[in-house]
């Protein structure tokens, strides 16, 4: 009966879990499920984010009972941080500090995780879809008699998926409700990282800057937080904030919308200065068929040259 008491209970949070996904704001979904882990395991708050794994920056943080400051000042102490080492190296693994030898007597655990009575810890580490960039689950307790037990950890570890799974849903869904007609919309973090896409979003920036893009350029991202817009060669983009992370937009010039993807392309490259055998070259293409392809651009825009082609793409 206790065995059939724990699945049916598992069952519940599963299902709560994807109902939240479905309804929930990302941060809203992340601490009431971390509220409902807190049926299955003892622990005193938790921590669910995501940041740049190579640089050990957390730039997406939802905190229960504890300040955010956890892991804002982790960064003095993050690349002597064995414990974060070890889940790194072992991405899909729950680990908790008495995994690490003599852990409890490093600088990292007693200047920091001892600050903020973090005596256990037991986390795990996931790759996301954006290159280098990862999420983490942390689960801490004081007041505990001993370290969390090898059935809390595989329990914690068998649910890790649906967690990273059901987070990349509940963002997926609120992107494409952000969307606007003809718009590409991206959900990013505080330092311009890309967590979701709907639409076009990649076709539009690789036609902007040559190539699709996981994070936005940081002068593009200074310039959208100062005035929530921001001008290329062929986007418009704008901000729109959402939690603590902020929706991007993106839409092609409006002027520039009657033409193919590939002639944007070929727009932006000749636009910026480029020679049609240069253009040609760089799109392993022929000099002919790009002079074809810029007669027609000059026609459906109703122009005659090429300052005004970049007057046009360069928003001047």
């Amino acid at each position: 009966m206790g065995e059939t008491e724990n699945a049916l209970r598992v069952s519940d949070f599963l299902l709560e879990l994807y109902h939240d996904a479905s309804e929930c704001t990302p941060d809203v979904l992340r601490l009431r499920v971390l509220k409902n882990l807190q049926r299955f395991i003892p622990f005193d708050f938790g921590v669910w984010g995501g940041g740049w794994a190579d640089g050990r920056l957390v730039t997406d943080l939802t905190v229960l009972n504890q300040s955010e400051a956890i892991l804002g000042e982790w960064a003095s102490v993050a690349r002597e941080d064995a414990f974060c080492d070890l889940t790194l190296n072992r991405l899909g693994a729950t680990a908790r500090f008495d995994d690490v030898p003599d852990y409890r007597t490093s600088l990292a655990y007693n200047e920091h995780w001892r600050r903020f009575d973090a005596s256990h810890m037991m986390a795990t580490i996931v790759g996301e879809k954006t290159d280098g960039y990862v999420s983490f689950v942390g689960l801490c307790a004081d007041d505990r008699p001993m370290t969390f037990s090898d059935t809390e950890r595989m329990f914690k570890q068998l649910l890790m998926p649906h967690l990273s799974q059901a987070l990349r849903m509940n963002r997926e869904l609120w992107t494409g409700r952000a969307a606007i007609g003809h718009e590409a919309v991206g959900l990013i973090d505080g330092e311009g990282w890309v967590l979701c896409v709907h639409g076009p979003f990649h076709d539009f920036t690789a036609n902007e800057w040559g190539a699709r893009v996981a994070q936005l350029p940081a002068h593009v991202m200074s310039a959208l937080k100062r005035g929530r817009r921001w001008r290329g060669q062929m986007l418009d983009m704008r901000l729109s904030p959402f939690g603590r992370n902020y929706f991007v937009h993106l839409s092609i010039h409006p002027i520039l919308s009657s033409l193919s993807p590939r002639e944007r392309e070929v727009a932006r490259l000749f636009a910026s200065g480029m020679t049609t055998k240069q253009v040609a070259r760089a799109l392993g293409t022929s000099p002919s068929t790009v002079r074809n392809q810029i007669v027609h651009i000059y026609e459906k825009l109703g122009i005659s040259s090429k300052a005004q082609l970049a007057t046009l793409a360069g928003g001047k």
